[in-house]
């Protein structure tokens, strides 16, 4: 098969890890490996480094695309309508495409979480207000495609998704080894707004370290502030990432909203006992709290402090995660999106270009 997959913006070593852009690198790439299949990424950004695909860079010569919100959330889904995506089988959209009508491929579209539910978790009264006007987009994009895929169930039952997917987690990169000696609290997102960078380096300084005299917190962060046994490391590439998330003894992530959660699916896959605060992707990745420890922010650092000192505790947690996270390997997710590619392809009574 010959398949496109669009995104804005692909992984770039000075933004914020994660997001949608990391999953759709990961699945292309992941797609890539099978050497029947053809894969291409269109985006406004150049490709990483460790691209396996091919790469088409989009408006290259109006950069103002890229830098202004309103420009991609207004303009770039009307400029799609003249782009040639070229003899594709499978053009497999992720953002940004509620004005994209003329379609010529047969579309999917995946919703890796939800607006409303970003604009019901926001901390900033401007991103509420834009997640509230992206909610309806959505609802057209998912309209608009030929399949409409959701990442969780609850994006996929207000999406009214044909079917619910997963990201993935390499598991060659993130995967067990050695603990740190002292006990080291890995967090990994952004300090402000829902993933709450802030209230853990709180909950740490005031309720952990006093308790705990020789824990560590490593902020993976765009921000942190100074303070004893906290680390601030900003922009780390996947492999010094996998290295911090092995030796982490407890990865908390008191995000108030996650679509599906990545960061969750590689701390168990290295073997790292995960706390969450509630929200419907822990509930899910996490399995309602038997893959990792679900807790209210009035609990939160007591249960921190508790997988710190009980270890039959964390061990517990850190089998159950390991044997979660196995079922998301990218072989398992490639395999499941190319099986939708190719009924929606029977399904229309298309062969392939590659097989013409």
């Amino acid at each position: 098969m010959r398949i496109g997959l669009f995104h804005c913006d692909l992984p770039q070593r000075d933004r914020k890890i994660g997001g949608v852009s990391v999953a759709v690198h990961r699945l292309a790439n992941a797609l890539a490996e099978n050497p029947e299949d053809h894969i291409t990424v269109f985006s406004l950004d150049a490709p990483p480094a460790d691209a396996a695909y091919r790469h088409v860079r989009l408006f290259e010569r109006w950069p103002w695309l890229r830098m202004s919100k309103i420009a991609r959330l207004l303009v770039l889904p009307v400029l799609l309508n003249f782009v040639d995506f070229g003899p594709l089988d499978i053009l497999h959209l992720h953002g940004d495409d509620w004005f994209y009508l003329r379609r010529k491929t047969g579309t999917v579209r995946t919703l890796h979480g939800s607006a409303l539910r970003e604009a019901q978790t926001s901390t900033s009264w401007k991103r509420r207000i834009a997640q509230y006007l992206i909610f309806p987009l959505e609802h057209l994009s998912a309209r608009l495609a030929g399949t409409c895929l959701a990442v969780g169930e609850d994006a996929g039952v207000l999406y009214r998704a044909d079917r619910i997917v997963d990201n993935g987690v390499d598991l060659s990169r993130f995967c067990p080894g050695n603990k740190s000696v002292a006990p080291l609290i890995l967090f990994v997102g952004t300090w402000r707004g829902r993933k709450r960078g802030e209230f853990l380096f709180r909950a740490f300084v005031n309720a952990v370290l006093p308790r705990l005299a020789d824990a560590e917190l490593v902020m993976v962060s765009d921000h942190s502030e100074s303070a004893s046994h906290v680390t601030w490391v900003k922009s780390p590439d996947d492999t010094a990432l996998a290295v911090l998330y092995r030796r982490a003894w407890v990865f908390a992530y008191p995000s108030l909203y996650e679509g599906f959660g990545i960061p969750y699916l590689e701390a168990m896959a290295s073997g790292t006992a995960v706390l969450a605060s509630p929200n419907s992707g822990a509930r899910y990745v996490l399995q309602d709290g038997r893959a990792g420890v679900i807790a209210d922010d009035a609990t939160f650092a007591q249960q921190l402090v508790e997988l710190i000192v009980n270890r039959p505790f964390r061990q517990e947690y850190e089998r159950r995660g390991l044997n979660r996270a196995a079922g998301f390997s990218w072989d398992i997710v490639a395999g499941q999106h190319r099986a939708i590619y190719e009924s929606m392809l029977e399904q229309e009574g298309k062969q392939t270009y590659l097989s013409a």
